[in-house]
């Protein structure tokens, strides 16, 4: 069983940047009031999104960009790891990623998507994703994590 953990992405330029602030959660195992932080790369320039996903194996979503625009959604797990997640913003904008776990353990995913045909949305998700990151070179560090410079998309 996991926890939702989807959402941020970085690609560092060399600027200071101011880290995020992820939400408080508790980590409840096999609960539905279980509590992960999320962070994800939006589509335009230097938008990112943060909040939380709560549930297990399946729940609801919500977080805020740097613009004030509130977004809600819901996850859930498909099997072998793989997992989906929608959502709707209060701009009108729409998305859908599938996201794969990075550690079983704590729950902490990777996943990608689309926004209303927008453009391409990178998040992380869990109680380990800045040391995740941190690991693969990336940071979660405000506007450096989703600047002008191109998200590498694999």
């Amino acid at each position: 069983m996991r926890l939702l953990y989807s959402i941020a992405a970085a690609v560092l330029s060399g600027q200071t940047a101011t880290a995020l602030d992820l939400p408080d959660c508790a980590l409840i195992p096999g609960s539905p009031d279980s509590c992960s932080p999320i962070v994800a790369c939006m589509p335009g320039d230097d938008t990112y999104l943060v909040g939380r996903a709560i549930g297990w194996d399946e729940g609801t979503l919500s977080g805020v960009t740097n613009d004030g625009v509130s977004c809600i959604g819901t996850w859930r797990v498909t099997g072998l790891g793989i997992g989906l997640a929608r959502f709707a913003c209060d701009d009108g904008l729409e998305g859908r990623l599938a996201y794969t776990y990075q550690d079983g353990e704590t729950g902490t995913a990777s996943g990608r998507g689309l926004v209303s045909g927008f453009g391409w949305l990178e998040a992380w998700s869990g109680h380990n994703i800045e040391q995740f990151l941190d690991a693969s070179g990336r940071h979660v560090d405000g506007e450096l994590m989703c600047g002008a410079a191109p998200m590498l998309i694999s």
